[in-house]
């Protein structure tokens, strides 16, 4: 299983080949650096914005949970791109994900 600084390098590379500017939170030994616990990163372009949560194929439906627990416990509406890599594929399946 692929590290998560691995995963998280394949796809700020292609977002950035996509013209998108990336930024994570730096990680902290022993610390929870996702921002409100449910993204990893996050990339802008012009007037879009993405919240994305980075995990693998096995780790999706956990990944939804976790959003959508946070989404309903604070009354938030966002949408968070899960991006599942797939290690098979060496690519990412994309979904767009709101709680709903």
């Amino acid at each position: 299983m692929p590290k998560e600084s691995e995963i998280r390098k394949k796809a700020i590379e292609e977002l950035q080949a996509g013209g998108w500017i990336t930024w994570f939170g730096p990680k902290v030994k022993f610390k929870q650096t996702d921002i409100f616990g449910i993204i990893d990163l996050l990339a802008i372009k012009g007037r879009k914005k993405k919240n994305i949560q980075l995990t693998t194929l096995s780790n999706v439906s956990t990944r939804r949970k976790k959003i959508a627990n946070f989404l309903k416990k604070n009354k938030v509406e966002m949408t968070v791109e899960i991006w599942a890599w797939s290690k098979k594929k060496k690519q990412f399946k994309k979904e767009k994900f709101n709680g709903k």
